[in-house]
């Protein structure tokens, strides 16, 4: 009797083991698989397509090692011209003025206080670009603290990198832009939203002179975009 109630409680033990054993494996199967599904639908971030058409000009021979290091013989047309143009050359000086983030065009740095995110803003919108940094979509030659609307574009890697945690920011927080003239202002947000990738709506609204900034992401699970809206306070 003895051996028998010895055996059904060895028996109890080793089904609980076996349990236990399966329902861990189970968990790192899941929590694993999952990582593997983030990783995957960050790849999947789809920009719209409005990059620069000499996006890719001077790359090679223009490079700094920081955004940090700007110095006016740095900043040159978009088009790799000097900004100081000549009489004849009056249409380059109309392009936006750059300086090179590890050989990517960048036209000023953003930054959000609240979500500790500090990044060139570069107008290469390549994978390769996005990957570093963030980049304006619209519009085609945008200038930084200006009457109008910008698009900046981020990634949305999960892991607080990029725009990662732009769905923590609210109605009324606060966004600093510099421009390549060393001017910080400082952006109030007003509106946010989710809409689809094709939208693009809000991209050319109009601003009645104000000067505003349109952040835009994928949502976490990478089917939408969360579009945050602010705007220079008068």
């Amino acid at each position: 009797m003895f051996k028998s109630k010895y055996s059904t409680l060895l028996t109890i033990f080793l089904i609980i083991l076996i349990v236990a054993i399966v329902t861990i494996i189970l968990v790192l199967g899941i929590k694993t698989y999952k990582n593997y599904q983030n990783e995957k639908d960050a790849k999947k971030f789809e920009s719209i397509d409005y990059s620069q058409t000499d996006k890719d000009n001077n790359k090679e021979d223009k490079k700094t090692d920081d955004y940090g290091d700007i110095e006016a013989d740095n900043i040159i047309g978009n088009n790799g011209t000097d900004s100081n143009t000549s009489e004849d050359n009056k249409t380059s000086s109309n392009l936006p003025k750059v300086t090179f983030h590890k050989g990517y065009p960048a036209i000023g740095n953003i930054e959000i206080p609240k979500t500790k995110a500090s990044y060139p803003i570069l107008l290469d919108t390549s994978p390769q670009a996005l990957e570093i940094a963030v980049g304006v979509t619209y519009p085609s030659s945008p200038e930084i603290n200006q009457p109008g609307n910008i698009v900046i574009i981020g990634h949305n890697y999960r892991n607080g990198k990029l725009f990662s945690n732009n769905k923590k920011l609210v109605v009324g927080d606060i966004i600093k832009i510099k421009g390549l003239d060393g001017k910080t202002l400082t952006y109030t947000i007003y509106e946010i939203f989710e809409t689809t990738p094709t939208d693009t709506a809000y991209m050319s609204r109009k601003t009645e002179g104000r000067i505003e900034v349109s952040l835009s992401t994928c949502t976490d699970d990478g089917n939408n975009r969360l579009v945050i809206l602010a705007r220079v306070e008068e």
